[in-house]
């Protein structure tokens, strides 16, 4: 896994900045058509719907904090806990990150979040379930790096957004759990899928995209893994990786397909 978050990135940089344009031109296309329908924020969790890899039957469920929905938030406050020395152990950084919500929501705080307010609400065996499923996720992501080989700068848990500057209806979201200078780490669930390319593309796209031509940073790889099995796809800066993403976005803000589509 660490191999993979390290080591050269093979780049074709005419072909990059070339595909970045077209990105750009089809996203600016997307955004004047969309007019009036509303704002539109594009997620990994709307590609894999579009592509006919989600889980369709739930898609309009309303969000609710659950044991499983909140294990990520808390789980990332846990390592970015032990990653600082705050901690010695997972169980100690979730522990320590819910006494927090804890006493933000005690206390009036206009920190505490709605995720905060949920788990005061909940009856102790609740609360446990939640703490278990947060320090499980925080201590495989923990476990499976090797830290200090990954240098710096290095970010845990910061999604990047990228906002149409053509509509403030358009934006796009990057969802990585670690950030390092050659790659992004996505941590996924589920089943492994077809779409998963296309997913992890749309966080290269976001990154192209919120990159300024006179700062050009060379772009990274982004690694998508499954804790459960240790399985690890990797998508390398390809121009070929932009395009996809761009025509994945343009599924979703179409409808998506009526029938199962491949992503790569």
């Amino acid at each position: 896994m660490v191999a993979a978050l390290e080591g050269p990135v093979p780049l074709d940089t005419a072909g990059w900045r070339a595909a970045r344009e077209v990105a750009q031109s089809t996203l600016a296309r997307l955004a004047v058509r969309r007019g009036g329908a509303g704002p539109f924020r594009v997620t990994d969790h709307d590609v894999r719907v579009a592509l006919g890899s989600g889980a369709v039957e739930t898609d309009d469920e309303p969000f609710a904090w659950s044991a499983r929905t909140a294990r990520r938030a808390l789980g990332l406050a846990a390592v970015r806990s032990l990653r600082g020395g705050e901690a010695r152990t997972p169980h100690d950084a979730v522990r320590a990150r819910l006494t927090d919500g804890d006493r933000g929501v005690r206390d009036g705080s206009r920190t505490a979040s709605g995720l905060d307010r949920w788990v005061a609400s909940l009856s102790a065996a609740g609360r446990s379930a939640v703490a278990a499923e947060a320090v499980t996720w925080a201590t495989r992501l923990w476990c499976a790096l090797d830290w200090p080989t990954l240098g710096v700068p290095l970010t845990v848990g910061r999604d990047h957004w990228w906002d149409s500057p053509h509509s403030a209806l358009l934006s796009l979201r990057g969802r990585a759990e670690v950030r390092t200078r050659v790659a992004h780490l996505v941590v996924l669930s589920g089943p492994r899928r077809e779409s998963v390319r296309a997913e992890l593309a749309l966080v290269a796209l976001v990154e192209a995209l919120r990159t300024r031509a006179e700062a050009e940073a060379a772009p990274a790889r982004v690694v998508g893994w499954w804790p459960d099995s240790g399985h690890i796809v990797c998508v390398e800066p390809h121009p070929s990786v932009l395009t996809l993403a761009a025509d994945s976005v343009a599924l979703v803000l179409a409808g998506g397909p009526p029938a199962r589509v491949a992503a790569a």
